[in-house]
């Protein structure tokens, strides 16, 4: 493990960017869930399938997490708590994104916002707070916490890697 001074995120997120990122998340799928539900009902079972298993299921499990320093080297994570993201990531990757790996986190980060917006807009108050929802989840994530992010490999990172982000484990 390494220690704080090598990294500036080592002290790991505050809890008003965990709950500002797991409050505007969930608000997007609650609404987006609960208007396609509202609508036709008969159209929810794709959205839970990629908003409800999407993340956790694939991009916490096998994509984005499995990659992220945050949780495996400093033992915290934009999930709270911590320990239930270590529960669903089984093992380590340090490779980077598959063809296939890239194709899903893209469907999985296009399909969230966009499925439900056929059913919302016939529920203005529910397609109000799921447009809001998924613009500060979705702000938030590229105007912050990716440029901050150090899954490198990432289509999101935004951030600009300092030199000893690149150092091989063991040579600090």
């Amino acid at each position: 493990m390494k220690s704080a001074s090598e990294c500036p995120l080592a002290d790991g997120f505050s809890v008003w960017e965990k709950a500002y990122a797991q409050l505007s998340f969930f608000t997007m799928g609650i609404a987006g869930t609960a208007g396609i539900s509202l609508a036709d009902w008969r159209w929810v079972s794709p959205y839970l399938l990629i908003y409800w298993y999407g993340i956790p299921g694939i991009i916490m499990r096998h994509l984005n997490c499995p990659r992220c320093p945050h949780l495996q080297e400093y033992d915290d994570c934009l999930q709270f708590p911590p320990t239930l993201t270590k529960r669903i990531v089984k093992r380590r990757k340090t490779t980077p994104f598959s063809k296939v790996e890239l194709v899903l986190f893209w469907l999985i980060a296009l399909l969230i916002p966009a499925y439900p917006i056929y059913w919302l807009r016939m529920q203005p108050l529910l397609l109000g707070t799921f447009l809001l929802a998924a613009g500060l989840w979705y702000g938030g994530q590229l105007l912050y916490f990716c440029k901050r992010c150090r899954v490198e490999v990432c289509p999101f990172n935004r951030a600009k890697l300092p030199v000893w982000s690149s150092v091989p484990r063991g040579s600090g």
